[in-house]
């Protein structure tokens, strides 16, 4: 473990879109953050809440006594601000139920940008198999770990081991990789996971502790440290740093609009609320990716004005428009279509 002292440089945030992180948070002074299962009961709920807010996909997570790991992925390229409110949440939940002042957790969160695929479902594991990990699981046989490890419920792993068991706010994708149908990739699962009750995963042990930055390959390391290094501004403020983001073409955006809604592409063009609905969020995605002015986006969806894009973009963010589910799932979609090119 890569321990990070008071006295060095604070490492910058890395965000950029449909990334995925692994991230942990301790208590302050590794003091309890998590008194009682209302405590964790409560954490999950604020979890649950700005995972939707912030449109932030949870593949894994386990909540021990002093500190906490989550698995996720940002489409919105906004992990400091859900971190940031769910933390602050849990903090002033905390502070007040169990009266305790000051700082409740150990200064800001770690995140590490995880590489998709082989490390992703390594994370995982490591993840779910923390509450058998402990000192007090270390004479523990396979037997008992495997009865703890089924039996902790303050982990993504029971849904993961079982389908009545899966949580609405955690996204099982990482199933996919390990079998034809859900009831066979979650024995595979199992099975994977059980193959490291008693012995540690030493690859991915090693990649966690190769960099403050990555979970990866080595080129995959190299390239984030590189950026790192080369968008560093040399003063050590809590500051966040941004990858270039990409961006993505009006007619990509239009394309996977009009595929959605079953329309033509031109209609989105059209001056007039003839599109309806698919207009709406595809002006709403436009302000998002396409990097773009107002008026330049306006010009485009049939020459409104930039002071109709504004109020468009402000009415989705405030859920005037009831379209979100709609612009996440094509925002998740387009971004991953970048990140493949």
């Amino acid at each position: 473990m890569v321990v990070f002292w008071p006295d060095m440089p604070r490492p910058p945030r890395i965000d950029f879109p449909d990334a995925v992180y692994h991230v942990t948070s301790r208590g302050n002074g590794r003091d309890v953050i998590f008194w009682s299962d209302d405590d964790r009961t409560r954490f999950l709920g604020q979890l649950a809440d700005n995972l939707h807010a912030a449109a932030v996909v949870l593949y894994a997570f386990v909540l021990m006594d002093n500190h906490f790991h989550l698995l996720v992925r940002t489409p919105r390229a906004n992990l400091s601000r859900f971190m940031q409110r769910l933390l602050t949440a849990y903090a002033l939940y905390a502070r007040f139920k169990h009266r305790r002042p000051g700082h409740q957790l150990q200064g800001r969160f770690k995140a590490k940008l995880v590489e998709d695929d082989v490390y992703l479902r390594a994370v995982t594991r490591y993840i779910h198999l923390n509450p058998v990990k402990i000192a007090a699981c270390r004479k523990l046989d396979r037997r008992q770990r495997l009865r703890r490890l089924n039996a902790y419920p303050w982990s993504s792993y029971p849904g993961y081991a079982a389908v009545r068991k899966a949580q609405e706010f955690v996204s099982y994708d990482v199933l996919k990789e390990y079998g034809r149908d859900r009831a066979e990739a979650r024995r595979q699962y199992r099975a994977y996971t059980q193959a490291c009750l008693l012995e540690e995963d030493g690859p991915i042990l090693a990649a966690m502790a190769a960099s403050r930055y990555a979970i990866g390959d080595a080129r995959f390391v190299a390239q984030t440290e590189g950026r790192v290094e080369a968008r560093r501004s040399g003063r050590t403020q809590d500051e966040d740093l941004d990858f270039p983001r990409w961006t993505v073409p009006p007619d990509e955006i239009d394309a996977a609009v009009a595929q959605h809604y079953g329309m033509e592409v031109e209609q989105l063009r059209v001056h007039g609320r003839s599109a309806g609905e698919a207009k709406v969020v595809a002006v709403e995605l436009a302000c998002r990716l396409a990097g773009l002015t107002g008026r330049a986006i306006g010009a485009h969806y049939g020459k409104i004005s930039s002071a109709a894009v504004s109020t468009t973009h402000r009415k989705v963010r405030q859920g005037k428009y009831t379209v979100a589910p709609v612009v996440d799932s094509l925002l998740i979609q387009l971004t991953a279509k970048r990140r493949r090119k």
